[in-house]
């Protein structure tokens, strides 16, 4: 390194030896000296001074580039031993570094399970969400409470990570509702009366079975969230208990609830009334109404006149020799009073023609009754057969995709044959009742007429 730097040192004064020289050469001559050198000697001695100016600005270079030299070096050993400290320094660090790469990459693992397990969260808080916001719909208690829903279906629908304060808020839902199913609550809701007009009613709800308002059975309707009043409402003996349970502040009270939630109040509209039974009977069975009602006036009548003469009878047993003519009995012993007992064939004609004079009076009807009785399965049978053609008429024309079309003519169906023999058995117990009034008091007056006969004949032998 050394003789490099010599080398170049030699050439460095030899080239500015030249060019000293050269422009020593082409310099002006200094005040008072020639300005040309005009002998070799005059050039050796400017070579030489300049030489020597040169060795000694040379000198001055070599020893600053040493000066340079040394300073390099000794930064550069500065520089090492800043470098062995920093190495020292960074030894821990390096341990320190390694250690939090394998804790990041722990941390990693576990951040990627709990977004994972995040998300399964999340997916599972939306669908119970959604599915508990269903059930809420179909709750009788989001009549009382209808903004729970609108929130519910809010958290349905995120599409996020579910908050603290989201989980909560579904779980606060979930005890409420569990909370006030098992309550009987008083409030204020509208109601949707039977001509479509709404008015806001005082309430009774039965956990999430059943609901009134002034003593009327409500229905709930899921798909609107209203209560509707129901257009036919159960017996009376029912909405009084229900306004009773209103009404009793203590104690214990019985009130009707419905444990299908609605859904037999619901089946109760479609259930026919009465009228509306009857009307399905068509004509045949307002023939059998009416048949039956004639049937049964008529056996009402007869069984009250025969009491009566039956009354009137026994009162005249027990005074037979004071004949009186308001009964039967009377009549027939009166028939025989001014007839001579001696003669005792014509005592028994007179007698036997009393009793038949009396027979069609205590007999009248019964033939009738007994005929209307016989009728009216008759005339069901007969309705039968006319429904169960109309059915097939309906069959043939539209097939039997649908029930209902073949409704009517089964109804009719039914309903007749119902009518004839719900009028037939009271007809028949009613003629039996009659025939029976009728033929013991016909036997009541041959016994009587028989003891006349036999009383005289006594008489006669004594």
């Amino acid at each position: 390194m050394k003789r490099r730097c010599f080398a170049c040192v030699a050439i460095w004064s030899a080239l500015s030896l030249l060019a000293a020289a050269g422009s020593f050469a082409q310099a002006p001559a200094a005040p008072g000296a020639s300005s040309q050198i005009t002998s070799l000697d005059q050039l050796l001695q400017v070579v030489r001074d300049q030489q020597q100016r040169q060795r000694q600005l040379n000198a001055e270079r070599e020893r600053e580039f040493i000066r340079d030299k040394q300073r390099q070096e000794q930064l550069l050993t500065e520089a090492r031993r800043e470098f062995e400290r920093r190495q020292r320094e960074n030894q821990p660090l390096v341990a320190v570094t390694e250690a939090n790469k394998a804790e990041i990459a722990s941390l990693e693992k576990q951040l990627k399970g709990l977004v994972q397990e995040m998300g399964d969260l999340a997916t599972t808080f939306h669908e119970f969400a959604g599915d508990f916001s269903a059930v809420l719909q179909e709750s009788m208690i989001t009549a009382q409470l209808p903004d729970r829903s609108i929130q519910l279906t809010a958290l349905a629908a995120g599409r996020g990570q579910p908050s603290i304060a989201d989980i909560e808020a579904l779980w606060l839902y979930l005890q409420e509702e569990m909370t006030e199913a098992g309550k009987v609550a008083l409030f204020e809701a509208p109601v949707v009366a039977v001509d479509g007009t709404n008015e806001t009613r005082q309430v009774l709800r039965v956990g999430t079975f059943s609901a009134y308002a002034a003593g009327e059975f409500l229905r709930y309707v899921p798909e609107t969230g209203e209560l509707l009043l129901l257009s036919r409402q159960p017996p009376a003996r029912l909405r009084a208990e229900a306004r009773n349970f209103v009404e009793q502040t203590a104690g214990v009270a019985p009130v009707v609830v419905d444990p299908t939630r609605g859904n037999l109040l619901g089946m109760l509209a479609y259930t026919p009334g009465l009228q509306e039974r009857l009307e399905q009977g068509g004509t045949i069975g307002l023939i059998i109404l009416v048949l039956g009602a004639l049937g049964l006036l008529l056996a009402i009548w007869r069984t009250l006149y025969l009491s009566f003469v039956y009354l009137k009878m026994n009162a005249q047993l027990r005074d037979v020799g004071r004949p009186r003519p308001n009964n039967p009995l009377g009549r027939v012993l009166a028939s025989v009073a001014d007839v001579s007992l001696d003669d005792e064939e014509l005592v028994q004609l007179k007698l036997d023609e009393a009793v038949l004079a009396e027979i069609p009076a205590l007999e009248r009807g019964n033939g009738l009754i007994k005929l209307l009785a016989a009728t009216s399965p008759l005339l069901g049978l007969l309705g039968t057969v006319t429904g169960m053609i109309l059915t097939f008429q309906a069959i043939s024309l539209f097939g039997t995709g649908d029930p209902k079309l073949m409704a009517g003519g089964i109804s009719q169906a039914l309903v007749t044959t119902v009518l004839g023999l719900v009028v037939a058995i009271p007809l028949l117990f009613g003629h039996s009742l009659i025939n029976y009034l009728s033929r013991s008091m016909i036997q009541r007056l041959d016994e009587q007429c028989a003891g006349v006969l036999a009383r005289n004949a006594d008489r006669q032998v004594r």
